[in-house]
């Protein structure tokens, strides 16, 4: 399984437990995917739901994640500065 690695580092992150976790939900049907420490968001964008819930409290995080959203971030900037 590839991984995708987002483009942030943050304590904690569930880069190791990705596969781990990928294969216990795997086969179980869900209509939403919530996640209350988003973090890096590393788990949600490898499960991949249809639907998500993220949250956090890092206001910098949510701001960052929000900004890209909104398309005020792009990959290219994203590359140029991290």
């Amino acid at each position: 399984m590839k991984i995708f690695v987002p483009p942030i580092k943050s304590q904690g992150i569930k880069t190791k437990l990705v596969e781990w976790i990928s294969s216990n939900v795997e086969n179980i049907e869900f209509d939403n995917w919530i996640e209350p420490f988003m973090g890096t968001g590393v788990v949600a964008f490898n499960v991949r739901p249809k639907k998500a819930i993220l949250c956090d409290s890092n206001p910098h995080l949510i701001r960052f994640y929000n900004a890209i959203k909104n398309k005020e971030i792009t990959s290219g900037i994203v590359r140029k500065y991290l």
